[in-house]
């Protein structure tokens, strides 16, 4: 399989909820009119990610899995709540937002790094694994956010004003990932 796949599947694979559950919270108060700025955010996410998927992958450090497995869901939290009660507040609120995405995208990549290390060709180019795999799971993002824009503005079609759909939606992200935190402690 090749590595760009590689990264399109795992990001876009069910298992992987956690992931679609971050981005549905990074977005959240975003349609379809908004996809540049949803885009631009999942980018920053994905530069994140990247920089510790190739350190991690390198084996420069390690982090324990559990306590990996255990910062997702507090990623999602956190995220859900900033989008709910500051973000779009202000235009420093903006700058936060894209810093945060990048800054959890650190401990996704974390995440992702295990991963890529078991199920890459280690016959193959690593840096340009890295980077088709990176490409793959940015690409898989983009669908994801676009799915959940167009779902998001046919929802507001449908006559859901976009507060209430932003608090719904917060609050969904904040109840799941708040159990997925607690199953997953690392101590």
């Amino acid at each position: 399989m090749s590595d760009f796949v590689l990264g399109l599947t795992h990001i876009t694979d069910w298992e992987g909820y956690d992931h679609m559950l971050y981005l549905l919270a990074l977005v959240a108060a975003y349609d379809l009119r908004h996809i540049g700025k949803a885009a631009l955010t999942a980018t920053a996410f994905t530069l994140g990610h990247s920089l510790t998927l190739a350190i991690a992958s390198l084996d420069v450090f390690r982090v324990s899995g559990a306590w990996v497995e255990f910062l997702i869901p507090v990623t999602i939290l956190a995220t859900a709540l900033w989008s709910l009660f500051f973000a779009g507040k202000s235009s420093t609120s903006k700058k936060v937002t894209y810093a945060m995405a990048a800054g959890f995208g650190l401990i996704h990549g974390l995440g992702f790094s295990s991963f890529f290390r078991i199920a890459r060709d280690e016959s193959a180019d690593f840096i340009g694994g890295l980077f088709r795999f990176n490409l793959g799971v940015e690409a898989g993002q983009l669908v994801i956010v676009a799915v959940l824009l167009a779902v998001a503005s046919l929802v507001r079609s449908l006559g859901v004003s976009a507060r209430d759909q932003h608090v719904f939606v917060c609050g969904g992200a904040i109840a799941l990932s708040l159990v997925m935190a607690l199953e997953r402690l690392p101590f």
